[in-house]
C-alpha cells in the first residue's frame, strides 16, 4: 500500500476498518430500537464506578426549531448549548420531529446509581445520526473530572489519535422521524466492500518554532479498492481541524470516511484520498507552505496521488477554514478547489483580489445557522461569512455560494457542509 519509501519515514500501518464498530464492554452505551421513544430508538448509557458519588452524561443532545430567531447566528445560544431561555432549546426529553441539532456537547443530565450491579445509568431517546458523549464523574471529596467512556473508546485512538470523545450511531426511524431527521449519510455504509481505510502516519515536515521535532501527523483515508499501481492517479483533499483540535477529528468527530464511502458508492464522487494534516503548530504562512514542501510532496512519494494542481483541494474549519483563506491568499495556483467552513475572513491579512490575479480555483463556503461566524466578527478586521459573500460578489469573484446548514459552530454542521462540497463542488 506504501512504496518508495524514504529512509525516514515512519509509517504505522495500523489499518482501521471505517466502520468504527461501536461494539462494547461493560458497560458503554447501547442503542435498541423503542417503539415507546418518540424517536423510535433509545441510547442507554451505563458508567462502572461504585465509588463514585455523582455521575452525569454529557453530549451533544440538544436541539433548535429550525428558523427559530433565537438560534440565528448564535443569537441566544452559547457555544456550549447552553441558552438564556430554555425555551428555545430542545432536549431529548422535548425533542420535536425534524428539530435542528446543536452544540456537540452541550447536554448534561444526571445518571441513576444501581446498588445491584454498582454501575451508574441513565437513558435518553434520540433521532438518527452521530453523537459525541464523556462522563462527568464527581468523587467522594468533589473533585469533578471528565473522562472518556473507558467501555468505547475511540477506535481511532488506536491508530495514533487522541480523541476525548466517544461516538456511537443512531438509525433513522422514518415513521417516528422527519425527512430531515435522516442522517444515515454519517453512517458506516452497509457493504463492506465500499468502505475505505484509514491509516495514521508520522512523516518529516517543518520545524515550527517552539518544537523540538519535524515529525508531523496525517491520519490519511484511502477509498475502497484504492490501487497503488492504477495508471490514473487519486486526486487528494488536504483537510484540516479546527482550534485545539487533531489530524484525527474529521474521521471521529465528523465521519469523513463514512461520508465519503457513501457519495462514492452512489457515484456522487470519484474515488479520492483524503489527508487530514495536523495544524496545531505554525502560522498560516508556515503551514501552507509545509503542505507545499512537505506534505504533498510525501503523498506523491508514497501514495498515488495526482501531481495535478487541479486534482487537489484544501479545506477546514474554523481555524482550519482560515487556513483555508490563507492558502487561498499564498497558493491559489497550487490547489484547484478551496473549502471554508466557519469562519469569517480575516481581511486584513489577505486580499482576495491578489489571490484572483494569482489564479481562480474552485471556492465554496459554507457556515451553520446558529454559527456565531455567519454574521459576528470574532477579530479586528475579520468579516464575518454573510457579508463577506455579498462582498465577493460585488468585486465580481465567481465562488460556490454560501451555504447555509442547520447547526452551530460543532460537529453537526461539519459533516453537512462536507457532504455538500464534495457532492456538489470538489472534482466537478
Amino acid at each position: 500500500m506504501v512504496h518508495g519509501k524514504k529512509s525516514y519515514l515512519v509509517v504505522f500501518l495500523l489499518v482501521l476498518s471505517l466502520a468504527l464498530s461501536t461494539a462494547l464492554a461493560e458497560g458503554g452505551v447501547t442503542v435498541e430500537a423503542n417503539p415507546d421513544s418518540a424517536t423510535g430508538y433509545t441510547a442507554t448509557f451505563t458508567y462502572e464506578d461504585p465509588d463514585a458519588a455523582r455521575v452525569q452524561i454529557k453530549g451533544g443532545f440538544t436541539f433548535y426549531r429550525p428558523g427559530d430567531i433565537y438560534a440565528l447566528s448564535n443569537g441566544r445560544l452559547n457555544l456550549d448549548g447552553s441558552i438564556a431561555d430554555p425555551e428555545h432549546l430542545l432536549t431529548p426529553e422535548t425533542w420535536e420531529p425534524g428539530a435542528s441539532r446543536f452544540g456537540d456537547s452541550g447536554y448534561v443530565a444526571d445518571m441513576t446509581f444501581d446498588e445491584a450491579t454498582g454501575s451508574w445509568k441513565t437513558s435518553v431517546n434520540l433521532p438518527g445520526g452521530s453523537y459525541l458523549y464523556q462522563f462527568v464523574v464527581t468523587d467522594s471529596e468533589g473533585n469533578e473530572t471528565t473522562v472518556t467512556d473507558p467501555a468505547n473508546i475511540p477506535s481511532v485512538n488506536a491508530l495514533g489519535a487522541n480523541q476525548e470523545r466517544s461516538q456511537f450511531y443512531v438509525s433513522y426511524n422514518p415513521e417516528k422521524q422527519a425527512e430531515s431527521d435522516d442522517w444515515t449519510f454519517v453512517l458506516p455504509i452497509d457493504d463492506e466492500s465500499a468502505k475505505g481505510e484509514i491509516l495514521w502516519l508520522e512523516y518529516e515536515g517543518a520545524t515550527f518554532e517552539g518544537s523540538e521535532s519535524n515529525a508531523q501527523q496525517m491520519m490519511i483515508y484511502l477509498p475502497a479498492g484504492y490501487d497503488a499501481g492504477s495508471e490514473k492517479p487519486y486526486k487528494v483533499l488536504y483537510l484540516c481541524h479546527g482550534g485545539g483540535g487533531e489530524e484525527g477529528d474529521w474521521f471521529h468527530q465528523g465521519n469523513a470516511h463514512n461520508i465519503v464511502d457513501r457519495l462514492i458508492a452512489s457515484g456522487q464522487t470519484e474515488p479520492f484520498i483524503i489527508a487530514a494534516i495536523d495544524i496545531s503548530s505554525g502560522t498560516d504562512a508556515e503551514l501552507v507552505a509545509n503542505v507545499l514542501e512537505y506534505t504533498i510532496p510525501f503523498m506523491q512519494d508514497n501514495y498515488n496521488a495526482s501531481a495535478e494542481v487541479e486534482d487537489r483541494a484544501f479545506a477546514g474549519l474554523s481555524k482550519g477554514g482560515k487556513l483555508t483563506y490563507a492558502a487561498y491568499q499564498l497558493a491559489s495556483d497550487q490547489f484547484g478547489y478551496f473549502g471554508v467552513f466557519s469562519v469569517g475572513h480575516p481581511s486584513s491579512d489577505y486580499s482576495i483580489l491578489d489571490a484572483v490575479a494569482l489564479n481562480e480555483p474552485v471556492l465554496y463556503l459554507a457556515v451553520g445557522y446558529a454559527d456565531n461566524t455567519l454574521d459576528y466578527a470574532f477579530q479586528a478586521g475579520q468579516v464575518p461569512m454573510a457579508p463577506f459573500s455579498v462582498y465577493l460578489s460585488d468585486v465580481g469573484v465567481d465562488y460556490v455560494g454560501l451555504n447555509v446548514v442547520e447547526g452551530g459552530h460543532d460537529w453537526f454542521t461539519w459533516p453537512q457542509t462536507l457532504r455538500d462540497f464534495v457532492a456538489t463542488a470538489l472534482w466537478k
